[in-house]
């Protein structure tokens, strides 16, 4: 008989070997995969060219062939955006393989979601590469694609409902996430395009405040995949179903939750507006990221095997996410402070804070939930020992050897982003700002060189996971 806490009120999830799937279902978690792994590729290639391009002497170059910074930023952080989001679905995929057998009409819901994003992105490649766009943040593609960017996720989210929706608030809280990160996108995706409105386009300020907001509630919608993401792979490689119910776990979805409706003010500090709101916005974002580095700590230290002296890349991951985690409360919390967030505002240190966010906790949370849904991919095919591949001491050095690279980059650019903010702070409002020679000789090409080798890492690592995750493309698209 239940006792009414929550406990015993939770829903109970199977879980079932990746292989006692229907046929679709395992089709659209690889489909996922494939696609997250293709848009990292993407935004490689971009982040190199774009840091390449910031060495002066190479600049001309590029401009000779038509490709500026107008280009290839908009590539780059469409397609970081896109990886992000990928990775999430890839795994929320994974959960719906465990629930149901998926219906004929969430088969061609599943097509149309597909193909709707495929379509897409190929062509949001192909459009910015000759310099068509809209200029905005992280939506910086001609608004035609964002109509077939939204089908997909009205396709998607009709799926993840029809399957998890009832007892939908008895669920473990990554459902929760997962489901409100879907709503959230969909109104923060509409909300960034308010720009074709005419009489709010007419009126600078208020878009410039509306893009931060959206953008703000963008970056919180994925937030929650990956924070959904991390529970949910964490309780199925200890085989606890404990978090998902935990305190801290609920917690995090709490001010996840605030964050996502207030993170956008301590992005315009420039922006006239009272205080009061963008105090609030600095404290629940610190918040967030103080009880994000308790849960990456707590989840790895369930996921971790002490004794165990093989080495686990998707705990390895996961493991790298947890110090990132913590070395970006400190970050945070510093450039989050209204006047030291004016000297540094518009400088590399922020892109450096972005670049370590973005890399060192979503890109690390999801590659430990890619790999280890690619090994059981590959153990449903090939057997029990067809992983060892992915858990070699080579990519041991290659997860380590990419966290450093990244780390290095990262240094690099808040050294250059600090140097050249208290440096122009320095200056009389009436006086033109030159930066100090150094860093106009050498910030471009200490950026060129260290994402360079950051890049080399990734490369590796995106190759050994590239063979098992397409080797069974076709046979598993002829099943699907």
């Amino acid at each position: 008989m239940s006792d009414g806490s929550p406990q015993s009120r939770a829903v109970t999830n199977p879980r079932r070997p990746f292989e006692a799937a229907h046929p679709a279902s395992q089709f659209a978690t690889m489909t996922f995969i494939r696609g997250g792994l293709i848009a990292i590729g993407v935004t490689l290639v971009a982040g190199l060219l774009s840091a390449l391009y910031s060495i002066p002497a190479l600049a001309p170059a590029f401009q000779s062939v038509g490709l500026d910074l107008r280009q290839l930023r908009p590539i780059h952080t469409v397609f970081a955006s896109a990886w992000v989001f990928l990775g999430g679905v890839a795994v929320v995929h994974r959960y719906l393989q465990d629930q149901a057998v998926p219906t004929p009409a969430d088969r061609v819901r599943l097509r149309v979601q597909v193909g709707c994003w495929a379509i897409a992105g190929l062509g949001i490649l192909g459009t910015l590469l000759i310099g068509v766009g809209s200029g905005r943040e992280y939506v910086g593609f001609h608004p035609v694609f964002s109509l077939l960017i939204l089908i997909g996720w009205i396709c998607y989210a009709w799926n993840f409902f029809r399957i998890a929706g009832p007892r939908f608030w008895e669920q473990p809280v990554y459902i929760t996430m997962w489901g409100v990160g879907m709503l959230f996108f969909m109104w923060t995706f509409l909300e960034q395009h308010a720009y074709l409105i005419p009489g709010i386009f007419a009126d600078p300020l208020q878009d410039l405040r509306i893009q931060w907001k959206a953008t703000g509630t963008l970056v919180g919608s994925f937030n929650l995949f990956v924070y959904g993401s991390v529970i949910y792979i964490g309780e199925r490689i200890s085989g606890d179903d404990s978090y998902g119910h935990s305190t801290t776990a609920y917690a995090l979805l709490s001010v996840g939750l605030l964050n996502s409706f207030t993170n956008f003010a301590h992005h315009s500090y420039h922006l006239p507006g009272r205080a009061a709101v963008k105090w609030i916005a600095f404290v629940v974002s610190m918040l967030e990221v103080i009880i994000l580095a308790r849960a990456t700590y707590d989840l790895w230290k369930t996921v971790r095997k002490p004794r165990d002296p093989v080495f686990c890349a998707a705990r390895g991951s996961f493991a790298a996410a947890k110090w990132w985690t913590w070395a970006l409360v400190f970050s945070a919390v510093l450039i989050s402070i209204p006047p030291l967030n004016a000297i540094i505002h518009g400088t590399y240190a922020v892109t450096g804070h972005a670049m370590a966010a973005m890399i060192g906790i979503d890109t690390m949370i999801l590659l430990g939930a890619i790999i280890w849904i690619v090994g059981e991919h590959l153990q449903a095919r090939e057997g029990p020992d067809a992983t060892e591949a992915l858990h070699t001491k080579a990519m041991r050095r290659t997860v380590i050897g990419l966290n450093l690279a990244v780390a290095a980059l990262v240094t690099w650019l808040h050294v250059l982003g600090v140097v050249v903010g208290v440096t122009r702070a320095t200056y009389a409002p009436n006086e033109t700002y030159i930066p100090p020679e150094w860093v106009s000789a050498y910030g471009g090409i200490g950026f060129a060189i260290t994402g360079g080798i950051a890049l080399i890492y990734f490369v590796v690592l995106l190759r050994k996971l590239e063979g098992p995750a397409f080797r069974y493309f076709w046979v598993a698209a002829e099943r699907g």
